[in-house]
């Protein structure tokens, strides 16, 4: 006679889902749980933490989890909370608990890590759409975009309230990473050297112009010679290669274009990396703590600048959303993504190529209404249609389809 194990409780019963939230850290975590809450929805949060390397009490702690709360699925960010041998994947598949994982980052080179990862229980969304097929191609069945999305709760105007970075006010200003210290990190932890560490540029610049996603086809096709050396590397240092790349890829991408805003009253925000490949006659801060900081910060930039990761070629990033939810204007690099969440010239405003940019800015800059027409347009469409309830409402859409 079979017996009735205590995971056999039923699943998506009602309208209103419970979820459990895993991770290894805060990534997203509160603004998933705020958006299920305005949803109706429950969850629940479990942080692994410093016990992710003990695998009998990670084991225990999911199972606890599970056994008490009862989720309709789990949610996680990146697969952080997964370990790379499967073992949680094999407890939740032995549960029957479905299970997604939202990727915000390059799944390319995070998901090597997860390969024992593969369940029909599991769930991936992509907030890049073109690496669907790519991560497919790896065997992951069910994968679906998703993109990134505003807490609208936490970006918005502050409508004369005080505002405590009154002296970071700018007409133009970009906050983001140099990406100088991330890529020598990385070539350091990876030991690369030789040919590829002195190609390294070429190759950076070779991806930035390229619409391929992936380091080692732009390898194989433009770079021949470096093939028989990249083979030579281990899989976690052909990764970490690929990683640097990209980064560099993204390092002199931006400064390309961040140079374009020198002759404004501009105010660049980031890391100690912009002295070392800026140079003189740029206005510099610290970087900014993106909770604490960053909405006053958006609230006191009249246009605030984006160039947009290379890890993402058509892609939108976290700052298409925060900056109008704050109020504010955003002068982007154009995507073909973009087009389908955004409206160019009514939402935001979209360069092709850094020779539009100064015009752009001057013009904005010298019409107030047309800078008033871009900002309440581009916050209306961002609170009615890009939130993270929005997006969870979506992705709880596809759970059920696959799993109720």
């Amino acid at each position: 006679m079979l017996t009735n194990k205590w995971w056999n409780y039923k699943r998506f019963q009602g309208d209103n889902v419970k979820v459990l939230l895993v991770s290894l850290r805060h990534l997203l975590l509160k603004e998933l749980s705020l958006s299920l809450i305005k949803l109706g929805h429950s969850s629940q949060t479990l942080l692994i933490g410093e016990t992710a390397l003990d695998r009998n009490l990670v084991e225990q702690r999911y199972t606890e989890a599970i056994r008490n709360f009862e989720p309709d699925f789990v949610l996680t960010v990146n697969h952080l909370g997964f370990d790379q041998e499967g073992v949680v994947t094999d407890l939740l598949t032995h549960f029957k608990v479905p299970f997604a994982s939202w990727y915000v980052d390059s799944p390319h080179l995070i998901i090597h890590h997860y390969f024992r990862n593969k369940s029909p229980y599991l769930s991936l969304f992509l907030w890049d759409r073109d690496y669907i097929d790519i991560i497919k191609r790896q065997g992951f069945k069910n994968v679906e975009y998703l993109p990134l999305g505003v807490d609208e709760s936490l970006f918005k105007p502050l409508n004369g309230k005080q505002n405590a970075l009154t002296h970071l006010s700018s007409d133009i200003s970009f906050a983001g990473n140099s990406m100088v210290f991330k890529v020598s990190s990385v070539l350091r932890r990876n030991n690369i050297q030789g040919l590829l560490l002195e190609n390294l540029d070429k190759v950076a610049i070779a991806f930035e112009q390229s619409t391929k996603l992936i380091v080692r086809d732009i390898i194989e096709e433009q770079f021949p010679e470096l093939v028989k050396d990249l083979n030579r590397l281990s899989s976690v240092q052909i990764y970490g290669y690929e990683a640097a790349v990209t980064w560099q890829s993204t390092c002199l991408y931006r400064l390309k274009l961040v140079k374009r805003l020198q002759p404004f009253s501009h105010l660049i925000i980031g890391d100690p990396g912009w002295e070392r490949i800026l140079g003189q006659g740029f206005r510099l801060h610290r970087e900014l703590n993106y909770y604490q900081e960053l909405n006053s910060f958006y609230n006191m930039s009249r246009i605030n600048f984006n160039a947009t990761s290379r890890q993402m070629k058509n892609g939108i990033n976290q700052r298409i959303f925060d900056v109008p939810a704050s109020g504010g204007v955003v002068l982007t690099d154009h995507t073909l993504q973009l087009e389908t969440l955004m409206e160019p010239g009514r939402d935001l405003l979209t360069y092709h190529n850094e020779d539009e940019i100064p015009d752009l800015i001057d013009k904005t800059l010298k019409d107030p209404q047309f800078h008033k027409k871009i900002a309440e347009s581009g916050k209306k469409r961002v609170l009615n249609e890009h939130t993270y309830s929005h997006r969870l409402e979506n992705l709880i859409k596809v759970m059920k389809r696959n799993y109720a």
